[in-house]
């Protein structure tokens, strides 16, 4: 132990000088020095009070700062609510009710539709393309009948015209209980065959001379007659099925020179082989003095 005058005793001397000493000195006398010094105590305290001040002055300043947002949350409340003070609350939750209904109905509507979407489209498709296919062949067929009533129109147009040429009363000619007529228009062989048999008659079957003289005498340029070998190649019979007297053959004729199949009478009354396909004038005959025109507004058509 420490004492006032820094001497430092055990328990036992403390004890001692107790009981020496007089007694005014043990109860009056000056404190024994603590081990512990008192200035850490001193800032201790003053760093607490000092730590208490930066805390008063935090609460001060949040205080603050939230009662300046507080503010600003009021003004902006009594904004929000001038704003809604203009609509009907009650208004808009009958048009929101209403809508979601008919949210509602839409939905339901799609769901059905999507259910069946996929069958009604497999449909639509088989449809679609049966539908195509047949507009196609449609098309088709009427491109087809289109080039077939123009050709058709144009062959009417020339029989027509052809028939009625022969039909005329003027163009025909009496000779030996015979009638002819000779033609002012150029086509095949066949055309010519058809034409006469459509006015009751047939291509010119030549049996005389003098027949021969009279024909040629009134054909304008050279012109079909009932002449042919298509039955028998070099086989020569008019289509009555009379053969031909040779001594009416052009001199060097027939020669079948490129597939020459029918006859024609020339200017100087003698007979050529020529192919059918070729344009000629053509004379018809028919017996007795039949009725003139017959066949003008008759028949029309083409015999096969």
């Amino acid at each position: 132990m420490e004492s006032a005058d820094g001497t430092f005793y055990t328990e036992m001397d403390t004890d001692a000088l107790e009981s020496k000493g007089p007694p005014s000195w043990r109860t009056t006398g000056a404190p024994l020095k603590l081990r512990c010094p008192v200035r850490p105590l001193y800032i201790v305290g003053g760093g607490s009070a000092l730590l208490w001040i930066v805390l008063l002055c935090l609460h001060v300043t949040k205080s603050s700062e939230m009662s300046a947002k507080f503010e600003l949350l009021r003004a902006e409340e009594a904004k929000i609510r001038e704003n809604f003070s203009h609509f009907d609350v009650g208004s808009m939750k009958a048009t929101i009710q209403e809508l979601q209904a008919k949210v509602s109905e839409v939905s339901s509507q799609m769901k059905n539709w999507q259910s069946s979407d996929h069958e009604v489209s497999a449909k639509f498709r088989k449809l679609e393309s049966g539908l195509k296919e047949q507009l196609s062949n449609m098309s088709s067929q009427l491109d087809n009948l289109r080039r077939a009533a123009t050709d058709m129109s144009s062959k009417i147009r020339k029989v027509e015209s052809d028939l009625k040429d022969v039909a005329a009363s003027n163009h025909w000619r009496d000779f030996d209980g015979h009638k002819y007529y000779f033609s002012t228009k150029m086509n095949s062989w066949e055309f010519a065959r058809n034409a006469c048999a459509n006015v009751s008659s047939y291509l010119v079957v030549i049996t005389s001379d003098l027949e021969k003289a009279f024909i040629s005498s009134h054909i304008l340029d050279k012109s079909w007659v009932g002449l042919n070998d298509l039955d028998k190649e070099s086989v020569w019979k008019w289509i009555t099925g009379q053969p031909m007297d040779k001594r009416f053959w052009e001199p060097g004729e027939p020669n079948n020179a490129g597939n020459e199949d029918c006859g024609e009478l020339m200017k100087n009354g003698r007979i050529n082989d020529i192919p059918c396909a070729e344009q000629r004038l053509w004379v018809c005959e028919k017996e007795g003095a039949a009725e003139q025109g017959k066949g003008l507004n008759g028949d029309l058509g083409i015999n096969k």
